[in-house]
C-alpha cells in the first residue's frame, strides 16, 4: 500500500487532535475535581453514580420526615404531660371535695377551677403543629378534634382515616359501616398512604378468581384514575398487602377474598397519620382524642355537682376513679410516644450513617486522584508539544521537496 503525503498529513493531524482532546479532558477533570464529567467518560461508573445519588435523595427525604415526625411526637408528649399535670390538680380538688366539709360557696369555687381545668385540657388537645395540623384528630388532622355543644358536652370530630360511605353504591359490600379494619369479602384493611396526596371517594373492585388469583382495581371517583394489581388469593389465615402508589392507597387482602363489583365506595378523608422514616417503615405520629371523652364527661359531671352542691361526695369519688384511669391512659400514651421517639433516633442514626457511606462511595466512584491527574496532564502536555513539532515538519514537506 502506497502512503501518500496527504494520508500522512491526515494521520498526523488526527493524532494531534486526539492528544489535544486527552489533555483537555484531564484539564476538565482537574477543574471540576471529578473523574467523570460526562456519562461517556465512564458509562458504568456514571450509572452507579446516578443510583447512589438517588439513594442519597431518598435518605435526605427520610431524614426530613424524621425531623417532622419528631416535631409531632414532641408536641404530643408535651400535651400529654400538661394533661397529666392538670388531671393531678383535678384529683386533688376531688379528694378535697370528697371530705364533705366544704360550704356551698367553697364548692362553687372548686367548680370554677374544675371547669377551668377541663377547658385547659380541651384547649391542649385542640392544639396544632405545623400551624394548622391537629395532633389528636386521627387522620382528620385538619379538623379540630374536640368541640363543645350548647350544654358544654365534648364530642370528638376526628376519625381514623378511611371510612366506608353510606347510600347507593357506597360500601355495603365492604361493611361494617365504620369501615376499617374488619371489612368483608376478604378485604382485611384499606388505608391511605402517608402522606395522603389526594382526598376523596374511591371504589374498589375485585375480579372473580382465575387460577387462584384475582385482580384488585382501585378507581378515584372524581377523575376515573385507576390502578390495578393481580394477587394470588392468600391461604387460610394469611394476608397479602398491595401498595397502589398511583392513587396512594394500601389494601390488605385475606383468604376469604371474593369478587366485588357493586357497592364498593370508600372515602379517604385524612391527611395521613404516618411518616416514612426508612424504606417501607412508616411511623404513626398522631393520636385520636376519642379515648379522652369519658374523662371529660366525668369532669363535666363533677363540675355540675359542685356547682349545684348536690351529691358532691358521690361525684367526687367517681371523679377520682375516672381521673386515675385517665392518668394511667396518659402514662401509657407517653410510653408509646417515648418508644416511637427511640425508633426515630435509631432510624436517624442509620439514615445519617447511610448518607455518609453513600457520599464516600460517590467520591470513590467519581472524584479524581489529584496527584495522578497532574502527572498525567504533564505527560499529555509533553506528548502534545512533541506531536505539534513532528506535525509541523511533516506538513512543511511538499512535492517540490522530493524533486530536488
Amino acid at each position: 500500500m502506497r502512503v501518500t503525503t496527504r494520508m500522512l498529513t491526515s494521520q498526523v493531524a488526527s493524532q494531534i487532535m486526539a492528544n489535544a482532546e486527552a489533555m483537555q479532558q484531564t484539564q476538565r477533570q482537574l477543574t471540576s475535581g471529578k473523574r467523570i464529567t460526562r456519562p461517556g467518560d465512564d458509562p458504568a461508573a456514571a450509572a452507579a453514580g446516578v443510583r447512589l445519588r438517588a439513594q442519597q435523595s431518598r435518605d435526605a427525604q427520610y431524614l426530613r420526615n424524621i425531623e417532622h415526625a419528631r416535631t409531632w411526637l414532641d408536641t404530643t408528649d408535651r400535651v400529654l404531660s400538661d394533661i397529666g399535670d392538670l388531671l393531678g390538680r383535678a384529683r386533688e380538688l376531688a379528694v378535697q371535695a370528697s371530705t364533705g366539709t366544704f360550704t356551698s360557696g367553697d364548692t362553687k369555687q372548686l367548680a370554677e377551677e374544675i371547669n377551668a381545668i377541663r377547658s385547659q385540657i380541651i384547649s391542649a388537645v385542640n392544639g396544632t403543629v405545623d400551624v394548622d395540623q391537629h395532633v389528636f384528630s386521627g387522620q382528620k388532622s385538619d379538623i379540630t378534634p374536640l368541640v363543645l355543644d350548647a350544654n358544654g358536652n365534648a364530642s370528638y370530630q376526628g376519625d381514623t382515616g378511611v371510612t366506608i360511605g353510606t347510600g347507593t353504591g357506597a360500601g355495603s359490600d365492604l361493611a361494617p359501616a365504620n369501615g376499617i379494619p374488619n371489612v368483608d369479602n376478604g378485604i382485611v384493611q384499606i388505608a391511605a398512604q402517608s402522606p395522603v396526596t389526594s382526598r376523596g371517594s374511591y371504589s374498589i373492585a375485585v375480579s372473580a378468581p382465575v387460577g387462584g388469583s384475582v385482580t384488585v382495581t382501585l378507581t378515584r371517583v372524581s377523575d376515573g384514575k385507576q390502578e390495578a394489581q393481580t394477587v394470588a388469593v392468600p391461604a387460610s389465615g394469611k394476608t397479602s398487602a398491595l401498595e397502589f402508589s398511583t392513587v396512594g392507597i394500601n389494601v390488605v387482602v385475606g383468604s376469604g377474598l371474593t369478587a366485588i363489583a357493586g357497592d364498593n365506595v370508600f372515602e379517604v378523608d385524612g391527611l395521613g397519620l404516618g411518616h416514612e422514616v426508612a424504606q417501607g417503615a412508616v411511623l404513626e405520629t398522631n393520636i385520636s382524642a376519642s379515648a379522652m371523652l369519658p374523662m371529660l364527661a366525668q369532669l363535666k359531671t363533677f363540675y355540675d355537682a359542685l356547682l349545684s352542691g348536690t351529691a358532691v361526695n358521690s361525684a367526687s369519688n367517681t371523679a377520682i376513679g375516672q381521673i386515675d384511669v385517665a392518668v394511667d391512659r396518659m402514662l401509657s400514651l407517653r410510653a408509646q410516644v417515648g418508644a416511637k421517639t427511640n425508633h426515630l433516633d435509631f432510624a436517624q442514626a442509620r439514615g445519617e450513617a447511610r448518607d455518609v457511606e453513600n457520599g464516600r462511595l460517590i467520591s470513590v466512584n467519581e472524584d479524581i486522584d489529584l496527584t495522578e491527574a497532574l502527572s498525567r496532564l504533564t505527560t499529555q502536555q509533553t506528548v502534545y508539544k512533541a506531536s505539534l513539532e513532528i506535525g509541523s515538519r511533516v506538513m512543511q514537506n511538499s512535492l517540490m521537496d522530493y524533486l530536488r
